[in-house]
């Protein structure tokens, strides 16, 4: 029998954390260090500060937990704006995920503070006027970033494919089947 879940955070402001996962410690945290650079800036303050990681159990699968990311700010409210959660079913779809999350929910979560809707915005008028040939410093004049560096950041932090190609989860060295 499989051990009971316990619901992770990965991402609490710039640092790389452990926490306890089904009785492993496994670092865990979409945002990396080393994703300036490589991913525009507004999606890595979106990485960092609203996407949170959580531990599910595919229903046909009960056997290994697969990883999701969710909005750390409606998690637990009674309405939530549309795609609130989302399970990538591999690590080359993170990034795809992560541009529904962004668009059909970061844009419409009443729950999001404004102070971080602020900084996201000012990321995409800093992009916009470089564009028009302003030179603003810090900004990215492209969106998105490396897709393949989405790829790249998962397995920094720990993540990796399950076997059976049904989700992401922790890469662990404790014999445990994923």
């Amino acid at each position: 029998k499989h051990p009971k879940s316990h619901e992770i955070m990965c991402i609490i402001m710039d640092e790389t954390i452990r926490v306890s996962m089904s009785r492993h410690q496994t670092p865990i945290n979409l945002y990396h260090l080393s994703d300036d650079g490589f991913i525009d800036a507004a999606d890595s303050i979106i990485r960092r500060e609203v996407i949170q990681c959580f531990e599910t159990i595919h229903p046909s699968h009960p056997d290994v937990p697969t990883i999701g990311f969710r909005c750390a700010f409606c998690k637990n409210a009674a309405h939530r704006a549309p795609y609130s959660s989302f399970r990538p079913r591999s690590l080359k779809t993170i990034y795809r995920d992560f541009l529904r999350f962004k668009s059909n929910h970061f844009a419409q979560c009443v729950h999001i503070p404004e102070d971080i809707r602020g900084r996201v915005a000012l990321v995409h008028v800093r992009r916009e006027r470089a564009r028009q040939g302003r030179q603003i410093i810090g900004s990215s004049t492209r969106g998105g970033g490396n897709k393949a560096w989405w790829v790249t950041s998962a397995k920094k932090v720990g993540l990796k494919d399950r076997r059976d190609g049904l989700g992401i989860v922790i890469a662990r060295g404790d014999g445990i089947r994923n």
